[in-house]
């Protein structure tokens, strides 16, 4: 036989040897581990926490607790609804709604048992106020990050890469890794993906508390080679952003002057 056709059948077997083998190989797997865990803070603070899906918003919180007066206040951005919420020093609570439209602001006010104190049709908004009879706890009681937030420090694998300091405070510096993970997916069970193009880090404090995250994950759900090959084109990003600093400023949003004579 022909050395040129011998040659071509052996390059051929072994490409689909190679196939064969990709379609079953699983890489080892190692199992994340978030570098800090969601916990309670004491003291006057503000929380920013922001997570982004392929660069788009996806929910946002910031909470801000003065710790002198007793005022607390909290922001939330999700789906097509903001709500900005205030307690006084005194306990109540008020929130102003903003909606995307004038029908989705309809429908969150057929759906709330707020009182509604008032309207702006222009803005889609709304400003109520909790029922005398029932207790809204407000981010003084909250645990950081949010659970939704941790969750994607939860799907990959860090390493402590040193040490610095923000506001003279020694922080451990993590970076996510790149390669294959296992996370946990329920019933005790684990599933496996790629994560690729990590990138940023997370700062933990001496007590366990995540205090700033710029952390950018892609990702792929396969756990052999030749799934990834496949399931590639379907990747996702997600961005986590997330900042701790001891400070309470812009308590009191202006808009509680609207209601301020109620």
């Amino acid at each position: 036989m022909n050395r040129r056709y011998i040659l071509l059948a052996v390059v051929v077997l072994v490409g689909i040897a190679t196939a064969g083998i990709l379609a079953v190989y699983s890489p080892a797997d190692t199992r994340a581990a978030a570098p800090a865990e969601p916990t309670e803070l004491e003291g006057t603070y503000t929380v920013s926490e922001t997570l982004l899906l392929e660069g788009d918003l996806f929910f946002a919180r910031d909470s801000i607790v003065d710790s002198d007066t007793g005022e607390q206040r909290e922001t939330i951005a999700v789906e097509a609804l903001t709500y900005d919420h205030y307690w006084s020093g005194d306990g109540e609570r008020y929130t102003k709604t903003t909606a995307d439209s004038a029908d989705r602001l309809a429908e969150w006010l057929a759906e709330t048992d707020d009182e509604v104190l008032r309207t702006n049709e222009d803005e889609h908004s709304a400003i109520t106020t909790a029922d005398g009879d029932v207790t809204v706890e407000g981010p003084a009681t909250a645990v950081y990050p949010d659970r939704l937030v941790h969750t994607q420090l939860e799907v990959s694998v860090f390493e402590r890469t040193g040490e610095t300091t923000d506001d003279d405070t020694p922080h451990s510096v993590y970076e996510p890794e790149t390669g294959w993970t296992e996370i946990e997916g329920g019933d005790a069970e684990y599933e496996t993906q790629y994560v690729t193009d990590a990138d940023g880090e997370v700062h933990v404090d001496s007590d366990g508390q995540l205090q700033h995250s710029n952390v950018t994950l892609e990702r792929v759900d396969a756990a052999t080679w030749g799934e990834y090959v496949l399931e590639r084109g379907d990747s996702w990003t997600t961005t986590l952003e997330y900042d701790v600093t001891e400070t309470a400023e812009n308590v009191r949003p202006e808009w509680t002057d609207d209601v301020s004579a109620e």
